[in-house]
């Protein structure tokens, strides 16, 4: 399967035969003998649900890779990003940090400057292996910030899929992987970033359906109008996803291989929501809300779920207290390693019960559209503080960057916004004006539909969680908090670009 294409991973699905062996681990004699410090395996995909993989319950996706690492590891039910988009949402895994403090590099297309250091060039200093191939840290200009490379590592993209076709990448993700691990010295553990550029837009059309999907097998939030166009649509997606969960499974075959698999930390999971309206770039569920599976054989019980709360700016204190290292100045985030190496399942730690979120403009080109939020485990809280502006753009279209190119689920709701009452609704609640601050009880509205803000039956929930949010961004220094955000729209790009 080295050289897998787009085209025979159809045929794989349509055939009925399954593209990763769903093999059990290797066994390990005696998982705590070694202190051997740990390899890392980091599989982030790009624009993925939380609750598009297999073991999570959705039959739109086959995703035999991540449902592997989480049953021989801990499935997280509570994976929140820290930024709703790619670049932000990337520099606080790296850095540890809350996006809001990353200058610049909260918004997508500028830098991250070499201040803020990441956890892969602290590993390296510590004598680790390092490299990533696909998307690492971007898309942005790390270049024009002063770094001889990406943050994510030294690039290993050198080898190529046969006959790629629209919408995957032609990038051998596994096989680049596969030629690191042949390159790394015998005595360095390894850290890998395997960032995949699926699902992210944009899709091969009608994709899905040629792979065997049906229909009614699409799994559609109720914020989107259920339409043949948009199931169409989403199955598309959901074939890129087991693209990725492809070449996450490849990956792992090479480490069982190399009998590296028992002592590589597996981490899998995606960068933010999926690329549809009122999901990517929002602080909803759907926008911030991860799938996240980790194994350690050596070290980690199995067979787990666990229901703490973890944020993308926790990866980075985990990865280098688990290589015995400290976290890098300025961490916001929290080692949860305490958690891995728990044998309990549901809530371990208490003071992980909330997770913070936000974003600031998503492309230079677009207007700021800033947000804060809280999630609990029965509230989530959303602060907008440009309020009065709105998700349209002045030709009556919304940014390019909701939804999709072409003939796709965001062009169907602007060109059909008036059709009937329920489309101009669904609309409105994914691009007209939002109100000052957003209230949703999570677990009887899941999907976060209606708003319990001006509800004075909410007015004492409401007010605690807007003031733990606030609290939290002040001791954090988000200059949003501290009445200092007009420095977003004040950076500028610089003057190089890098393509990612």
């Amino acid at each position: 399967m080295k050289n897998l294409n787009r085209r025979q991973f159809i045929s794989l699905l349509s055939g009925g035969a399954i593209a990763v062996a769903a093999t059990p681990f290797a066994s390990c004699t005696d998982i705590f003998a070694s202190a051997k410090r740990p390899n890392i395996l980091f599989c982030i995909s790009d624009d993925h649900n939380w609750r598009h993989a297999g073991i999570y319950g959705s039959k739109m996706v086959k995703t035999p890779a991540f449902d592997r690492v989480a049953r021989h590891g801990v499935l997280f039910n509570n994976t929140f990003v820290s930024a709703t988009m790619c670049c932000p949402s990337r520099g606080s895994v790296l850095t540890g940090q809350a996006f809001y403090r990353l200058e610049d590099g909260a918004m997508n297309h500028y830098t991250l400057k070499k201040k803020f250091q990441v956890y892969p060039d602290i590993l390296e200093a510590a004598g680790y292996f390092v490299g990533y191939t696909g998307k690492g840290w971007g898309p942005g200009n790390w270049r024009a910030a002063g770094r001889t490379r990406n943050p994510a590592g030294t690039e290993y993209n050198k080898l190529r899929c046969t006959s790629p076709t629209k919408g995957i990448s032609d990038r051998d993700y596994a096989a680049n992987c596969e030629d690191f691990l042949n390159q790394r010295p015998a005595e360095k553990p390894f850290c890998f970033w395997f960032g995949s550029f699926e699902p992210h837009r944009s899709f091969e059309k009608g994709s899905g359906l040629r792979a065997g999907k049906k229909l009614e097998h699409a799994e559609l939030p109720p914020y989107l109008p259920d339409t043949e166009a948009i199931r169409t649509d989403m199955l598309d997606y959901a074939l890129e996803i087991e693209w990725f969960d492809t070449h996450v499974g490849r990956m792992l075959k090479t480490l069982e291989k190399t009998d590296e698999l028992d002592n590589t930390i597996v981490v899998v999971t995606g960068d933010n929501g999926m690329p549809f309206p009122r999901a990517k770039a929002t602080c909803y569920d759907d926008g911030t809300r991860e799938p996240l599976a980790i194994c350690w054989r050596r070290k980690v019980k199995g067979g787990r779920v666990v229901d703490d709360f973890i944020s993308f700016t926790d990866f980075a204190p985990t990865f280098l207290e688990a290589a015995g290292l400290k976290p890098a100045p300025g961490t916001t985030g929290k080692s949860f390693l305490n958690v891995l190496l728990s044998k309990k399942s549901g809530q371990i730690d208490p003071a992980r019960d909330h997770a913070i979120s936000g974003r600031e403009k998503h492309t230079p080109r677009d207007p700021s559209y800033p947000m804060r939020s809280i999630r609990t485990k029965k509230y989530l809280y959303i602060r907008n503080d440009k309020h009065d502006h709105s998700e349209i753009g002045p030709a009556g279209k919304p940014p390019r960057y909701i939804g999709a190119d072409g003939r796709s689920t965001k062009v169907f709701m602007v060109e059909n916004r008036d059709a009937n009452p329920q489309y101009k609704r669904l609309f409105e609640l994914a691009f007209g004006y939002r109100p000052a601050e957003e209230l949703y009880d999570v677990q009887k509205d899941p999907y976060q539909m209606h708003n319990l803000a001006v509800d004075t039956n909410y007015s004492v929930v409401k007010k605690e969680l807007a003031e733990r949010l606030q609290r939290q961004l002040v001791r954090t220094n988000d200059p949003r908090a501290l009445g200092k955000g007009d420095i977003f729209d004040s950076y500028t790009l610089p003057k190089r670009r890098t393509k990612n």
